[in-house]
C-alpha cells in the first residue's frame, strides 16, 4: 500500500513539473547566445535577456506585459535589451515599482522588421 501511494505522489509530481514547464514555453524558446538567461511570466510575456547581467540570486525579476499585444503574438518569446536613459524615466513615470526597483530591460519583437514593445522588465531587490 505504502509503495502505491510513493508511486502516486512520484507520478504527480513528475506531472505537476511537466506541466509547468509546458506552460512556461522553455520548450519553444529560441536558440539563445552565451550569457543570455529566460524569464517566462504567467501573463504571457515570455524574455530573452540579452547583454543584461542575471541577477536573479539578489534580485526578484517583475514582468509588465504591453497592452493591445495581437493574440498570435501572445507565446512568441521577445529580445529583450537595457532600455536607454529616456525610456526607463518614462516608464518609471507611469509604473510604481517601489524602493530599490528599476527598470531592466524592453522587450520586443521584430516581426519582419517591423518592430514593437512586448513588455518591461523590472526588479526589485530580494530582502
Amino acid at each position: 500500500m505504502l509503495k502505491k501511494i510513493l508511486g502516486l505522489v512520484v507520478i504527480g509530481g513528475l506531472g505537476y513539473v511537466s506541466y509547468d514547464y509546458y506552460r512556461a514555453g522553455f520548450h519553444t524558446a529560441p536558440e539563445h547566445q552565451t550569457g543570455d538567461f529566460l524569464l517566462s511570466y504567467s501573463n504571457g510575456l515570455r524574455a530573452v535577456m540579452r547583454g543584461i547581467d542575471n541577477e536573479k540570486a539578489s534580485r526578484t525579476y517583475l514582468g509588465y506585459p504591453a497592452n493591445n499585444i495581437p493574440s498570435w503574438y501572445q507565446d512568441t518569446w521577445s529580445i529583450c535589451r537595457i532600455p536607454t536613459d529616456d525610456e526607463a524615466t518614462a516608464f518609471l513615470t507611469h509604473v510604481e515599482i517601489g524602493p530599490g526597483g528599476r527598470l531592466d530591460a524592453i522587450c520586443e519583437i521584430d516581426a519582419d522588421g517591423d518592430v514593437f514593445v512586448r513588455g518591461w522588465v523590472a526588479s526589485v531587490p530580494d530582502l
